[in-house]
């Protein structure tokens, strides 16, 4: 799957464009290699293998194997864009949930060759406080736009457009966020 992101976070805009292929998959583990293209030219390429439940291995940074709890925490990095991307459809439930949102219709679009409907919701109020899980955790949103549809040949929700900002507490702690993921070119594979 190849993204191609505008990608927007605390004010500052990057062009990112993000893909991956499964080199090979066994039943307990796929190998992934991961490529990077910012705005800027960088290029990063990685290689990564992950259980089929989502836990990292291993990931081959710059000839840097990296295993255990490092690579858990590289793979972050490493799928930015991908994890935007995948907290946004794996929240769906909670981001389209009437008791804080509502949609405000569907609409055709064409990303790359690819048109598809999509709904696009709104948060019923702004300020709006959503609360989540672990227990005691919330975000205070100030900003929240989402899109999301499924490219035809597929089963599964792209969210084209998430637009989120805001406060998230979490164990008595409190952090800021402020981002808009649009994707602008996909390919499906």
């Amino acid at each position: 799957m190849k993204l191609n992101y505008n990608l927007t976070s605390g004010g500052s805009a990057e062009n990112l464009t993000e893909a991956y292929t499964r080199i090979y998959a066994s039943p307990t583990t796929d190998k992934v290699n991961i490529t990077a293209i910012t705005g800027g030219g960088e290029n990063e390429s990685e290689t990564a293998w992950i259980l089929k439940n989502g836990t990292t291995l291993a990931i081959n940074i710059a000839g840097a194997n990296l295993t255990g709890a490092t690579a858990r925490e590289a793979i972050v990095g490493v799928f930015a864009g991908f994890s935007a991307e995948v907290e946004a459809a794996d929240q769906l439930s909670t981001y389209t949930s009437t008791s804080f949102f509502h949609s405000t219709g569907t609409q055709s679009v064409t990303i790359s060759k690819n048109t598809f409907t999509v709904t696009n919701w709104s948060a019923n109020s702004l300020p709006e406080t959503v609360t989540s899980c672990p227990p005691g955790s919330s975000e205070n949103l100030t900003a929240y736009k989402l899109s999301v549809g499924e490219p035809k040949g597929t089963s599964t929700n792209i969210v084209t457009l998430f637009e989120l900002a805001g406060s998230s507490t979490s164990g008595g702690l409190t952090s800021n966020f402020d981002y808009v993921v649009q994707i602008v070119s996909f390919t499906v594979s």
